[in-house]
């Protein structure tokens, strides 16, 4: 495999699409879902991961991104059960940013951006700039579904 970086340009790109992603969660959960795992392999793809079958990534993903591998195991499986409507919001909330944890670290390559991942929520930009917050950065209220 020819693991490589992506661009800063890629990178800007896949963060305004996760923002739409994480963004449509609140009317769509399970589409949103269905999106945030798209743009993990869409990633993964870009920086040169075979990307065919789920034990393939899971292996290739623990060379290098084996401190988030668990997060990428647990959104997957409650991806399997979203797509046969066994999952509550709640699960697909924490799937969610299960892959966002994943998708940060993917994007990361460098020190400076590993350092970001590793703050995945609430962090502050490399900028200063704080990313606005969602749904999904609160604190979990229970709901009855």
């Amino acid at each position: 495999m020819n693991i490589r970086p992506l661009t800063p340009a890629a990178r800007e790109v896949y963060r305004a699409e996760w923002t739409r992603v994480q963004e449509h969660f609140v009317d769509a959960p399970e589409d949103a879902l269905s999106g945030a795992d798209r743009l993990v392999w869409r990633v993964m793809t870009d920086r040169g991961y075979e990307t065919r079958r789920y034990q393939q990534r899971v292996a290739d993903l623990s060379v290098e991104h084996a401190p988030t591998l668990d997060h990428y195991r647990k959104a997957h499986g409650i991806s399997v059960r979203a797509a046969r409507k066994e999952a509550s919001t709640e699960e697909l909330r924490q799937a969610m940013v299960h892959y966002r944890i994943l998708f940060e670290d993917l994007l990361a390559d460098s020190t400076s951006d590993q350092a970001q991942a590793d703050g995945h929520v609430g962090h502050v930009a490399q900028n200063g700039a704080r990313p606005s917050r969602t749904a999904l950065d609160l604190p979990h209220t229970p709901r009855n579904d």
